[in-house]
This record gives structure tokens, C-alpha cells and sequence, in this order.
């Protein structure tokens, strides 16, 4: 998926990618956004990662990618953009069948 903001402000809610347990472990966000200036354009990626107080600021840079769990340890909002922000996200699954043989 790849995601365009369009710059007016828009942002996305706190989220976590795969809350109901469908296959999806692994989220992979590659951010294409060249001379991003987040005290001008915002666009942060907050994470808030489960049972920590700490909250981590991705900056959406150019050529930096992000991995993280996609269940509920890393709930995540994006907070607004004031510029074009690009994020091209890929999320890895398995199989609910993992781990276990077939009969």
C-alpha cells in the first residue's frame, strides 16, 4: 500500500495494523519523502510502544525504513502533515497453519 497525505493537515489516528490476530506480524514502512523538514511539515509517526511510557517520534525521512510488530505491542498514529507525505508500507504475514503439520 502506499499512502499519499496530501499536506493540509491530514493525519491518521492511533491504530494497531493487526488487532485480530488475522496472519499479519510484521509491518514494513519505507518512506520516500525527499527534504522533509518535520519542524515545518510535521508528519510524525508516533509509536507508543506497549507497556512503556516512551513514545517514539519516526520522523517520515527519505530512504528510511521502519519495521515494527504489527499487533497490539505498537499502537501508532501519524500526527498531521503541513507537505506531500509518502509512506509505502508492506505488512508480512503467516499462515494461521504455522508451527503446526499437516495429517
Amino acid at each position: 500500500m502506499v499512502a499519499c497525505y496530501p499536506g493540509d493537515g491530514t493525519g491518521y489516528v492511533c491504530h494497531v495494523d493487526n488487532p485480530n490476530g488475522d496472519g499479519r506480524c510484521i509491518t514494513c514502512i519505507y518512506y520516500l519523502n525527499k527534504d522533509w523538514d518535520v519542524q515545518q511539515h510535521g508528519g510524525l509517526l508516533q509509536i507508543y510502544p506497549e507497556g512503556h511510557n516512551v513514545v517514539a517520534n519516526i520522523e517520515p525521512l527519505f530512504d528510511r525504513l521502519l519495521i515494527f510488530w504489527s499487533d497490539r505491542r505498537n499502537p501508532h498514529e501519524v500526527k498531521p502533515a503541513y507537505a506531500t507525505r509518502y509512506a509505502h508500507t508492506l505488512m508480512h504475514t503467516r499462515s494461521h497453519t504455522h508451527g503446526r503439520t499437516k495429517t
